[in-house]
């Protein structure tokens, strides 16, 4: 609905300032010409050296800074009920065999091993953190961002989605239509051992910690360690309709950009600051893990983004139903889930 206002309100000649959109939108809009620019504020601030290049990318277009970022997520995270695990004689894992052992222990101690829910999305994310353990960085970029058909249809595309389907029966699949609060609940509540979930979710974790003491865990996912699979919330800038709208653009990007701003709204958000130079001691034992491990990704090129907000338009919405769909039916086998994948690239060069 609100994606569709906004593009209601653009092309009728009257668009909003600042919108928060996904990267491709972002792309798309100053594609057409319909962005501004705060470059001014970009140099003053100095963002070429604040931003790490790939998150410079998602917010440029021709070299001029189009959109504001105001933090960046960690997708590739599992957050883990240290009770339960306890419980359970289970140990933090690291390794697919490691988390397949400790989900084996928890089943057998009467937990779920893995919260789930039930929407595309969430399939698509847990997909996506799977093919970035088994495949590693240059196999995700290669089949998730380039679409490379070789890499869809390869033994490591194969391994992937076997190792996908393997989780399934670890969770519970008696709600489908599950919201990812719902399943971070169930860690909560002590029903569940383990969730893959990006870091918005760890405001409702800290929110029970303060309020009961319930303890939790927060770990790269398996195989993931090295990698900062991201996604970064940012506002385009419209093309300013006169000088007061242009002075108030400008505003808030140098005010959304500052250190105080960077650390209280991500304090809140459960994300990290997307500036580089931050100081990280503001934030809890899993928002520093994040910011040394973004910092990392950054410097050894492993920071790579989100492939749902950094795909092409075209076939950004057939992969997830793919995926989801794989999830949800036993009967299609990894060979049709593959060769599905490659027709929707190549139906959509």
């Amino acid at each position: 609905m609100a994606a569709a206002l906004l593009q209601f309100r653009v092309l009728s000649g009257n668009p909003p300032s600042l919108a928060q959109v996904q990267t491709p939108v972002i792309a798309e809009w100053a594609r057409q010409g319909r962005l501004g620019n705060v470059d001014i504020v970009a140099r003053t601030q100095n963002w070429d050296a604040l931003l790490p290049l790939q998150v410079r990318a998602a917010v440029q277009h021709d070299g001029k800074y189009v959109a504001v970022p105001v933090n960046v997520h960690r997708l590739n995270w599992l957050w883990i009920n240290t009770s339960a695990l306890e419980r359970a004689g289970a140990s933090v894992p690291s390794t697919w065999q490691e988390f397949f052992d400790t989900a084996e222990k928890l089943k057998r101690a009467g937990f779920v091993a893995l919260a789930h829910g039930g929407e595309q999305w969430q399939d698509h994310l847990l997909f996506q953190t799977v093919a970035l353990g088994v495949g590693g960085g240059e196999f995700y970029v290669k089949a998730l961002l380039e679409f490379d058909p070789a890499a869809l249809s390869s033994l490591t595309m194969e391994q992937v989605l076997l190792t996908f389907r393997r989780l399934k029966q670890y969770t519970q699949p008696k709600e489908p239509a599950r919201r990812w609060m719902k399943a971070s609940e169930m860690l909560i509540n002590g029903s569940a051992g383990m969730q893959f979930m990006g870091d918005w979710a760890k405001p409702t974790f800290t929110g029970a910690k303060a309020r009961s003491g319930w303890a939790f865990h927060c770990t790269a996912a398996p195989g993931t360690a090295q990698y900062f699979l991201f996604a970064t919330d940012a506002f385009a800038v419209f093309r300013p309709d006169g000088a007061e709208a242009a002075r108030a653009q400008l505003d808030f990007a140098g005010v959304a950009m500052s250190a105080p701003v960077q650390t209280s709204f991500n304090l809140a958000k459960g994300s990290i600051p997307v500036r580089l130079d931050m100081d990280a001691r503001s934030f809890d034992h899993c928002g520093v893990i994040a910011v040394q491990a973004y910092r990392r990704a950054a410097h050894n090129g492993n920071l790579i983004p989100n492939a749902t907000v950094s795909a092409r338009r075209d076939v950004e919405q057939r992969i997830p139903a793919i995926t989801s769909a794989f999830w949800r039916d036993g009967r299609i086998t990894p060979q049709t889930a593959m060769k599905r994948l490659v027709q929707a690239v190549r139906q959509h060069p």
